[in-house]
């Protein structure tokens, strides 16, 4: 059964016309170079605004036979540089809700091709290494339903290793049918039952690619999303032992746990990722990158006051309270 497309979405065939149904023909066969060898994977691409990224994004795949773009409505010419590069590639528009919704919803209205499928994000690119190691894994999987993968993070011209928290892993490569996700924060979060694995070799995720002004633009969007993520997390319970769990995934959990509870959260975090993890080594870069995400956590942390005074009655920009005003 074909699975509809939902309100406000459309796929596109490569002429630029909407279509009615879920599925778009397309030939099969690799765009790129010749001597590139084909690995069973369906890459799913998501987009909104990236005309400058995605050219970089497709080329980083042209093992794939079957790559798919689900595009929030962009606003430039995203949909033609990405026909542009690669003729073949299926296009579908969705409005962006959250990470878990649109991810879901590729999954279940792009009928990928192969039972494999990664995700991506346009400002990131595969390389060689992984690819060569994904290809291994879903040849045998071992009884793995999805693998965590991490990203290598660059800033003013170099690779920020240690304040990025490398290795930092999220499930991007998984089987069809075996694995959901939910809204984490300003991210997702896998939901699976099935046994999960690792890609050990890192691809590069270009963060900074649209510049400074566009990631601060963005992480503040993103901080108002961490609100509702950091008051449910004061709320469960932390064991303290996961801190050293054998599990990487666990240990990143229990301490994103801790940091919500603690009362001097952004200085945690800067020390946290400039000293205890070295961040120290990368440099002016590295400097500079914990400085600006301690500046995040203090914008996170005053909406967070915000939020709590209002609920309170007491909004604060409606001026002083009676009490204030009287004295």
């Amino acid at each position: 059964m074909k699975a509809r497309l939902g309100r406000g979405a459309r796929a596109i065939q490569p002429n630029g016309e909407s279509m009615n149904h879920s599925t778009v023909s397309v030939q099969a066969a690799i765009s790129a170079s010749p001597t590139v060898t084909a690995i069973g994977i369906s890459v799913i691409i998501l987009t909104h605004d990236e005309e400058s990224n995605i050219r970089g994004c497709l080329e980083s795949v042209a093992w794939s036979d079957d790559v798919i773009v689900v595009d929030s409505f962009s606003n430039d010419g995203t949909i033609a540089a990405a026909r542009s590069c690669r003729p073949t590639v299926r296009v579908f528009e969705n409005a962006f809700k959250d990470f878990g919704q649109q991810r879901n919803w590729a999954l279940d209205h792009t009928s990928p091709r192969h039972a494999w499928i990664l995700f991506l994000d346009a400002d990131e690119r595969i390389t060689a290494t992984c690819s060569a190691e994904m290809a291994r894994a879903v040849d045998q999987p071992g009884g793995h339903v999805g693998y965590f993968l991490c990203g290598r993070n660059f800033f003013l011209g170099r690779w920020v290793r240690h304040c990025q928290l490398f290795p930092s892993w999220q499930l991007r490569l998984l089987k069809r049918g075996e694995v959901r996700y939910r809204k984490e924060g300003h991210g997702q979060r896998e939901v699976t039952e099935g046994p999960l694995g690792y890609i050990r070799e890192p691809y590069d995720h270009l963060t900074f690619s649209k510049g400074v002004a566009e990631w601060l633009g963005r992480h503040n969007r993103y901080s108002t999303h961490e609100i509702e993520l950091i008051q449910r997390l004061r709320t469960e319970p932390m064991n303290p032992k996961s801190l050293f769990h054998r599990d990487p995934v666990e240990r990143r959990r229990c301490l994103k746990t801790l940091a919500a509870r603690l009362p001097c959260r952004p200085l945690f975090r800067f020390l946290y990722g400039y000293v205890i993890r070295c961040g120290f080594l990368d440099g002016r870069a590295g400097l500079v990158l914990c400085l600006l995400r301690f500046a995040q956590d203090i914008d996170t942390m005053a909406k967070l006051a915000e939020m709590k005074a209002i609920e309170q009655g007491m909004p604060p920009d409606h001026g002083p309270t009676k009490r204030q005003a009287h004295s």
